[in-house]
């Protein structure tokens, strides 16, 4: 068997980043044969607002070259999914760092050309782990009529791991008999090479290898050579010359000292057959590390196949200290202690056939789940413990996954090739052409109940929640929730964002003492108006009231953000550049911000406007004011809040400026147009703050039950509809309005005022000009055309754009919009992008 063959599931040519990228090796075709050298990336996209798909693939143009068109045989991510990994059949190295953009990709390393292409064949590769805990989601349990209670708990990962804690290793074995270290030192990578066994002839060379970590922090290796039937173990230490510390920083005198050695131990060799005696050859080796069960031990799965099907065998290591007699303890104790080596005992367990192909078979879920991919395109969750397949249930009481609910994975077309999503819900395969195909977890199991919306909330909150904790991105757990509102009643929607507050651990009811600028900061409150906006989005990017509520409040925490880095950075002098080119362009960038602020308070007013003249028709049953529903609703009012007090800020950064005469002429600029925007809408920053603090107080004072309370805010933000309750608090907003907001305010321009650019109930196109849309980071008016010079948001469709941050952050770290670089605001991942059909 050749690299350039299948050669098992230590060696893969698709990855799934936790970042969301996709990387695949082409496959050859006849009409163009140098395919195999490419790789291309991919992503889940969001198409029209409410339509997902993979996207189109990209090429990652470097990779030919750097490998001087060899064939691509192996693909990996690293722990985070920031690094990827390109192997070739000759053995060379490539490493590619995705920076800012999802589909941009950077080479950072590449290892020399191997003399002897055959013998340097990496047959199996790894990265360490990351000396960082590892989140398991609890079952969610049911308590009452629709409540689950949720629960997570933390894992710690075997090492051994690089002792910096922010850098990279990753380890690799050669055919001839070698393992191969590559490691960050400062921003380099270093190789450091060990032998296994020295002077290993061809008919021994290793054809299919795997690593994985035991309890002792150690590598296990198991390889396997095809010619002479032989699997062999090996144990691998690494020991640092670096303390294991936050720093972990290189020694000042030796800069290219390598910081690690290698030690190796072979714990096992003899032949291997497959146990049913039929001819089935072995094609796979993985080894799974122990979990945190403490009955756990280190597993070798081999993995025999034919045309008919394969056999699975379990390989146990097990390590068993050295018991010596009390005779030879008291000894020790009298001379020099005698070391205690513990043994490894290699223990054949149980094997099972299958009567299908394998063509992949991973650890997942802290090693607590085997994954097995067939070539029929089918995909088995096996447990760890049992190798029990878990199949589709609905377990009303008790969900620990989507499977519980009566999910399951479609049936698929012949693969080449299959990769599962980080979160265990989707998944992509390579066919018989080489594309890349998509398939998702539907529900496979019909329901007579009423019930089983809950379950199926339950399930889809547990695993976002897990994939926010773990900084993994949700599209295609979005993508599922998106799917299934779409066919259910339309409470579903309701339960599914119920839900997700719930296991997160967010509640719409705000305590009193709530400090809005920690609360602004908070990962889970961005998280969970990013589902509610894509959950309430619809084709054309029209969005439902649920919709608008969270992406009117995804903008006002954009501005929020914005503007304390603003005010911090005309405060301050920056390094290699005058303070006052600091504070104009800082200025100009938060422009169209200020401007999208002053619009929307006129937005809100639009609405209160017509109150005043009917109120009854806002208290109808099926009325929906979404800007007194903002004012109503606890979130949406503290950021409202926080907004207008934002504002009232640069106001008075406008008057102290004007009482400065040194300021250049940029500076100067810049603040006369941000005063002109502030004075430009019909309504006034302090006038409108008036109402805005006395709905608050009204609010905190006479609804003081905690449970009340929070029925009433999930019907205000979820459901877009004033309670009955709310009834007299509106009555009192119209009053509040009549006698004190409404002579201040420039009515005849509020009636007739432009908001439809603000986006907030659908996606605005600027009609006057093909190739002009609004930036939907900065508000302003951007250029586009089929260059890939702006990027596009994988989620919620936002356009801006591209930051250059070698002109940028250097002369401006304050920036505001270097923060936005890598996510866009409503969290998820942005994308270089040149298709116009998207903006559609």
């Amino acid at each position: 068997m050749t690299v350039g063959a299948k050669l098992g599931s230590s060696l893969s040519t698709i990855a799934w980043s936790k970042v969301g990228l996709i990387a695949f090796a082409a496959k050859p075709t006849l009409d163009d044969p140098a395919r195999v050298s490419q790789v291309y990336t991919s992503y889940i996209h969001c198409t029209d607002g409410e339509h997902w798909d993979i996207a189109k693939p990209q090429l990652l143009e470097d990779v030919s070259r750097i490998h001087d068109n060899a064939q691509i045989a192996h693909l990996s991510w690293s722990f985070f999914g920031v690094e990827l990994a390109c192997i070739d059949a000759s053995g060379r190295l490539s490493i590619f760092l995705h920076n800012g953009l999802l589909n941009h990709l950077s080479c950072v390393y590449q290892s020399p050309s191997p003399t002897d292409g055959f013998s340097a064949g990496i047959v199996g590769f790894r990265w360490l782990n990351m000396n960082k805990p590892i989140l398991l989601n609890n079952p969610a349990t049911r308590q009452g009529d629709k409540q689950f209670h949720y629960g997570i708990h933390k894992v710690n990962p075997l090492g051994p791991w690089h002792p910096h804690p922010n850098k990279q290793a990753c380890i690799g074995v050669i055919r001839s008999g070698k393992v191969k270290f590559w490691y960050q030192q400062d921003v380099r990578y270093h190789e450091i090479v060990q032998d296994l066994e020295t002077d290993l002839l061809p008919e021994n060379y290793y054809n299919i290898a795997s690593f994985g970590s035991d309890r002792d922090n150690t590598l296990i290796l198991a390889v396997y050579s095809a010619t002479r039937h032989i699997l062999k173990l090996f144990r691998i230490s690494i020991q640092w010359k670096v303390l294991a510390t936050g720093g972990g920083t290189m020694p000042q005198s030796k800069p290219d000292a390598e910081w690690a050695t290698i030690q190796v131990k072979r714990i096992y060799s003899n032949e291997l057959y497959c146990p049913n005696r039929s001819q089935r050859e072995l094609t796979h080796l993985e080894v799974v590390s122990p979990t945190n069960h403490p009955e756990s031990r280190l597993a070798v799965y081999a993995v025999h196949s034919s045309d008919k099907g394969s056999t699975i065998q379990k390989i146990e290591v097990v390590t068993v200290p050295i018991m010596l007699h009390s005779n030879f303890e008291a000894l020790g104790l009298r001379r020099n202690p005698v070391p205690d080596h513990p043994s490894d005992v290699v223990q054949f367990q149980n094997y099972h056939d299958l009567y299908k192909r394998l063509i992949g078979l991973s650890s997942l879920y802290a090693d607590n789940i085997i994954c097995c991919t067939y070539a029929d395109g089918s995909v088995e969750m096996r447990q760890r413990l049992t190798f029990a397949e878990t199949l589709p249930q609905f377990n009303p009481q008790s969900v620990h996954n989507l499977y519980d609910a009566g999910f399951g994975f479609p049936e698929a077309e012949t693969a080449l090739e299959i990769c599962i999503s980080p979160n265990m819900v989707a998944f992509v395969l390579l066919n018989a052409t080489g594309q890349l195909k998509l398939y998702y977890m539907r529900p496979v199991l019909k329901v007579e109940n009423n019930d089983a919306s809950a379950p199926i909330a339950a399930a889809i909150a547990l695993r976002h929640t897990l994939a926010c904790y773990s900084t993994m991105t949700c599209d295609d757990i979005i993508l599922i929730a998106s799917v299934e509102s779409l066919s259910r009643p339309a409470d579903f929607q309701e339960s599914v964002l119920k839900q997700t507050h719930r296991a997160i651990g967010f509640s719409l009811d705000l305590p009193k003492d709530v400090q809005a600028d920690k609360f602004l900061v908070l990962p889970s409150l961005q998280k969970l108006l990013s589902l509610q906006a894509s959950l309430g989005t619809q084709s054309g990017w029209r969005r439902s009231p649920a919709g608008v509520m969270a992406w009117a409040s995804i903008n006002l925490r954009l501005f929020s953000f914005a503007l304390t880095f603003t005010l911090k950075a005309t405060h301050q002098k920056q390094p290699g550049g005058g303070e006052g080119d600091v504070k104009g362009d800082t200025i100009m960038t938060f422009l169209g911000l200020a401007r999208w602020c002053i619009d929307f308070l006129a937005y809100l007013n639009q609405d209160l406007f017509e109150l005043g003249r009917n109120p009854d028709k806002f208290l109808k049953a099926d009325s929906v004011s979404l800007p007194l529903i903002m004012l109503l609703g606890a979130v949406p009012r503290l950021l409202i809040r926080y907004t207008l007090r934002g504002l009232r800020g640069l106001e008075q950064l406008i008057v102290r400026h004007n009482s400065k005469a040194d300021s250049d002429p940029f500076t100067r600029l810049a603040y006369q147009q941000l005063d002109e925007i502030l004075r430009s809408g019909p309504v006034q920053v302090g006038t409108f703050e008036k109402l805005v603090n006395d709905v608050d107080n009204f609010m905190r004072t006479n609804f003081q039950d905690p449970a009340e309370r929070l029925v009433m805010e999930q019907s205000l933000f979820f459901n877009a509809r004033i309670p009955f309750e709310l009834h007299s608090v509106v009555h009192r907003i119209r009053a509040v309005y009549l006698q004190r907001i409404k002579s201040e305010i420039d009515i005849p321009t509020l009636y007739f005022y432009p908001t439809k650019w603000l986006g907030i109930t659908e996606r605005y196109h600027v009609e006057e000009a093909d190739d002009v849309e609004i930036d939907g980071l900065r508000k302003q008016l951007m250029k586009v055309d089929d260059r890939p010079a702006w990027r596009r948001c994988v989620r919620c469709g936002s356009i801006a754009s591209i930051e250059d941050l070698t002109k940028t952050y250097n002369k401006f770290p304050s920036m505001w919009t270097v923060a936005f670089q890598r996510n866009c605001i409503c969290g998820s991942s942005w994308v270089r992008c040149s298709d116009r059909s998207l903006l559609k």
